[in-house]
């Protein structure tokens, strides 16, 4: 069956990007960029090459899946920007780049039957409203750079990201994160170097850093932590020569280690958030609309 995607609006060029990232966003440059404004596509038509990078705003489908992906041919960058898309189901064995960006996505899954899955390197899911990691994310194993921040994440099990070799910047920032950490004890993320876990809402980060032998650099601001686990992490920080980029300011309560923190007792800080059921909801402030979800730091207010 012919599938049939209608692409409207104005392209936009360049896409906002939230501030504060050691590493750089992974973007294709050059030659074969492909901008793409009122056009159909459908089984009989095919776009870009091995190195192109395409470029679609305004999308509206409600699953974009095996027969679009079909459609890109050699296409190497594919940028899918505002519209309506709120389902990804990725299906192609030749995308290097792929980046969804405030398309209203609620959930991303992978074709299993196109395994290994060798040639995408960078997967950017942001400013949408994915709430759930699917576990076949782990089939990508190709995946040097994994970008799931501003979506409304809760809970995040590591385990799906042990099989990917090549993965060495991890970002799960601006989310509503209670609880992050591994299910099956002993499982390493050996090739992780960038974890950015900042503006989020946990209190414990358990399997930290013992989880990722690799890390060089972290950003964990914006948090609610409590304080004992602090004193944990930084020891561990300063004995592995880990590099923390951020401070809090204007913290309601404590401050140690440049990070707010409260003397709450949570129980054993080492297992009290050692399970996805055992995450408590933090209260949290809304704006005047009622229609996001922030957290309040002292005299600052982000809204998710």
């Amino acid at each position: 069956m012919a599938a049939i995607l209608w692409i409207c609006g104005l392209l936009l060029a360049t896409l906002a990007w939230a501030d504060g990232r050691a590493v750089p966003h992974h973007r294709q440059r050059g030659e074969g960029v492909r901008r793409l404004h009122n056009v159909t596509l459908d089984s009989n038509f095919t776009v870009g090459s091995a190195s192109g990078e395409l470029l679609l705003d305004g999308c509206q489908v409600d699953h974009f899946e095996a027969s679009l992906f079909e459609l890109l041919g050699q296409t190497g960058s594919l940028t899918l920007h505002g519209g309506h898309i709120p389902r990804v189901t990725y299906a192609s064995p030749s995308l290097d780049t792929i980046v969804v960006d405030a398309t209203g996505l609620e959930e991303f899954d992978v074709d299993p039957t196109l395994v290994p899955l060798t040639s995408l390197r960078t997967l950017q899911i942001s400013r949408n409203s994915l709430a759930r990691i699917s576990p076949r994310i782990g089939l990508l194993v190709g995946l040097r750079r994994l970008d799931l921040s501003q979506n409304r994440l809760t809970h995040v099990e590591l385990d799906p990201f042990a099989g990917m070799p090549r993965l060495r910047d991890l970002d799960l920032s601006v989310n509503r994160i209670l609880w992050v950490g591994v299910t099956t004890p002993g499982t390493r993320l050996p090739s992780v170097h960038n974890l950015w876990v900042s503006y989020n809402r946990l209190r414990t980060f358990d399997d930290f850093p013992e989880a990722l032998p690799a890390l060089v650099s972290v950003r964990l601001i914006g948090n609610s932590w409590n304080c004992a686990w602090v004193d944990r992490a930084r020891s561990d920080i300063m004995r592995r020569g880990i590099t923390a980029f951020g401070a809090d300011y204007d913290c309601p309560g404590e401050r140690q280690g440049g990070l707010c923190c409260d003397v709450t007792n949570v129980g054993d800080v080492t297992g009290a958030q050692s399970s996805p059921e055992s995450v408590v909801e933090l209260q949290v402030a809304t704006n005047r609309t009622g229609a996001s979800v922030g957290v309040r730091y002292g005299d600052v207010e982000i809204f998710l």
